[in-house]
C-alpha cells in the first residue's frame, strides 16, 4: 500500500501531461501510485501516460467517457490504494523534486484528515496572485467559508473521501471547495509550511465560476452550522450568515434569508 496516491483527471491532454509526469517520476521519495483517469481522450493521451510506466514505481491509467472533471477524479480516487490523495491537473507540476518526501513526513505525523501546503502560481491568478506568487497560507474555516484551498496542495486521507462521498459532479468547476468545507466543518485542517505544486492557473475554474455552486453555497452552510448547534467554536463564526441573509434578501430570496437568521439565532445562544 503506498503512503500517496496522485490523481490526475484528464481529457485530450496529450500536449500537457509529459511536463505533470515528468515532476512526478523526479521525486526523490517514491512510496507513492500514479492514477490517471482519462475521459477516453482520442488524442493519445492513455497511451502517452502507459508509455511511463517503467518511470514509476506505481501506474494505473483508466480511459473511459465521464461526466466532468469531478467523475474522472471520482474515479480515479476509487482506485486508489494510498491513505493519503493527492489531485493534480494534467497542467502543473510537483514543485520541487523532494515535495513528496516533505510532505510524507508531515503526513506520517499527522491526525488531522485534510492537510495542505501552498501553491506556486505559474500565470497571474484571477485572486491577484502574480506569476510566481504564491497561495495561500493557513485556511482555517473561518477563511473558507469565503475562499478555498487549490485542489492541487491538498493531501486528503481517502478515508475522508470515502465518508463524506467524494465529489458532487453537479457543481462543475468548484465541487472541491464544497468538499473542503464540509471537511472543515468536522475537523479543523492542517496547513504545513510546503510549497506543494506549481498551479497552471489557466483552467476553466481559474477563469469562469460555478453558477450551481454558488447559487447552492448559502444552504450547503447553513446546513453544516444547523447540524452543529451548540459547538463553542462555531459561535463567532455564525455571522457568517448574517452575511449569507443579508445577500439572499438583496436578490429578493426572502425565505431563504429567514432559514439563515434562524440558524444564526440557534448557533449565536443554543
Amino acid at each position: 500500500m503506498p503512503l500517496i496516491s496522485i490523481v490526475i483527471p484528464t481529457f485530450r491532454s496529450a500536449a500537457l501531461l509529459p511536463g505533470a509526469i515528468d515532476s512526478i517520476a523526479a521525486q526523490t521519495w517514491r512510496d507513492f501510485e500514479l492514477i490517471v483517469s482519462d475521459g477516453a481522450s482520442d488524442d493519445g493521451t492513455s497511451d502517452l501516460a502507459r508509455g511511463r510506466a517503467a518511470e514509476l514505481p506505481a501506474l494505473q491509467v483508466d480511459s473511459r467517457p465521464d461526466s466532468g472533471v469531478y467523475d474522472a477524479i471520482n474515479r480515479g480516487i476509487a482506485l486508489a490504494r494510498g491513505e493519503w490523495v493527492l489531485v493534480l491537473g494534467s497542467d502543473d507540476r510537483l514543485h520541487a523534486p523532494d515535495t513528496l518526501a516533505r510532505a510524507a513526513e508531515a503526513l506520517r505525523a499527522s491526525t488531522a484528515e485534510l492537510v495542505h501546503g501552498d501553491v506556486r502560481m505559474m500565470a497571474d491568478s484571477p485572486d491577484g496572485v502574480p506569476a510566481g506568487g504564491r497561495y495561500a497560507g493557513p485556511m482555517p474555516l473561518a477563511r473558507l467559508l469565503k475562499a478555498n484551498v487549490c485542489q492541487q496542495a491538498i493531501f486528503y486521507r481517502r478515508s475522508l473521501w470515502q465518508r463524506l462521498g467524494g465529489f458532487e459532479p453537479r457543481y462543475r468547476l468548484w465541487a472541491d471547495w464544497a468538499f473542503n468545507l464540509r471537511a472543515a466543518f468536522e475537523a479543523p485542517p492542517q496547513w504545513i509550511d510546503l510549497i506543494v505544486a506549481d498551479y497552471a492557473a489557466t483552467g476553466m475554474s481559474a477563469r469562469q465560476s460555478d453558477a450551481v455552486l454558488q447559487a447552492e453555497m448559502p444552504e450547503l452552510i447553513r446546513r453544516e452550522f444547523a447540524a452543529r448547534v451548540g459547538d463553542p467554536a462555531l459561535k463567532p463564526l455564525a455571522r457568517h450568515l448574517m452575511r449569507q441573509a443579508d445577500a439572499l434578501r438583496r436578490r429578493g430570496r426572502w425565505r431563504e434569508a429567514w432559514r439563515q437568521i434562524g440558524t444564526w439565532a440557534r448557533v449565536r445562544w443554543g
